[in-house]
């Protein structure tokens, strides 16, 4: 039987509609896949340039530049730090003769320091020092105290305790008492500790950055004291340079991780 004339047409006109009402819809879901993947672009969160890493020194006439005015081992370590990519402002608040204990040239303890310049914004707080406690009552009490105020000001910072220098291994004993109340004292608060004495620090040859006095550095021992800091400065101020790049969701989410504080 031959279909109707009508009807063939009919057929032919519903075959073609279908063909145009295909192609529209696959225009809709081009398009929608576009708007789509535009707004999903647009809501990743913007990362902001990182900021200068805000490094807070405590400490005493090792470094104020003593007997090398003008020129301290913090100015020093600063364009080491630059050289290698790492952003950061080093404030000094150190003060010539000040302890733990012992008050300084302006009657100051470290932590009088410690209260004057360590804040929220304080990323990292390096304590430096001091043989000026040799001898004195309290130093391991005055070192907790100190501490646990700088978690305090600064409870986010990375916190880096620095004993004293010797030109010697201090076979006596002389610096046992404070370096043995420095160790406590940071790991007590996961600080990491640095112990010149042991690492040899202005020892042996190296004691010839020292100036006269065999206590102080010179103008080569400030070099040598930036060197050895930036080394031990650069693993916490990249660290804090890598939070800041982190979207605020990821870097609350990894402070809370268990991890994190390891």
């Amino acid at each position: 039987m031959k279909a109707h004339p009508d009807l063939r047409t009919l057929a032919e006109r519903l075959s073609q509609w279908r063909g145009r009402f295909a192609s529209a819809i696959s225009v809709v879901v081009v398009l929608l896949v576009v708007v789509f993947a535009a707004d999903a672009y647009g809501s990743v969160p913007r990362v902001d340039p990182v900021a200068t890493v805000h490094v807070d020194v405590i400490g005493d006439s090792l470094s104020t530049g003593f007997r090398t005015p003008g020129v301290t081992w913090p100015a020093e370590a600063q364009p080491l730090l630059a050289s290698q990519g790492l952003k950061a402002q080093i404030t000094n608040a150190s003060e010539n003769g000040a302890g733990y204990v012992q008050p300084g040239e302006d009657g100051d303890v470290f932590l009088d320091l410690v209260n004057r310049i360590v804040n929220s914004q304080s990323q990292v707080v390096v304590l430096f020092g001091s043989d000026n406690d040799t001898g004195d009552a309290g130093v391991a009490a005055a070192i907790q105290a100190t501490l646990a105020r700088v978690k305090v000001l600064a409870p986010d910072a990375t916190v880096i305790v620095v004993g004293p220098t010797s030109e010697s291994d201090d076979d006596q004993g002389l610096l046992s008492t404070i370096r043995e109340s420095l160790a406590d004292g940071a790991a007590g608060i996961g600080a990491k500790f640095v112990d010149p004495v042991a690492l040899g620090w202005f020892q042996g040859a190296e004691s010839t950055d020292l100036a006269s006095d065999l206590e102080h550095p010179n103008l080569a021992g400030e070099q040598f004291l930036a060197q050895h800091m930036a080394a031990i400065l650069a693993p916490a101020i990249r660290g804090a340079m890598q939070q800041d790049k982190m979207p605020p969701g990821r870097r609350h989410a990894l402070e809370l991780a268990p991890d994190a504080q390891g």
